[in-house]
């Protein structure tokens, strides 16, 4: 057996993996859902309703003093 032929087996074997990888990855990244919105974007959400709760229920808790 010949190295060049030894390096052409290869040279196939290698260009299979290749294809077989490339259409494995597509194959994942079709899997994939994509979020609506990003985490960065939900903790800033939260933490504006947490404020704004806050921020009520001061008021409401003034709101109660100033009756007493």
């Amino acid at each position: 057996m010949n190295i060049n032929t030894i390096f052409l087996f290869l040279l196939v074997i290698a260009a299979y993996l290749n294809l077989y990888f490339t259409f494995n990855k597509i194959r994942i990244d079709k899997k994939k859902t994509k979020l609506p919105i990003s985490s960065k974007e939900w903790r800033e959400k939260l933490e504006d309703e947490n404020f704004r709760s806050w921020v009520s229920n001061r008021e409401r808790l003034k709101g109660k003093k100033k009756d007493k």
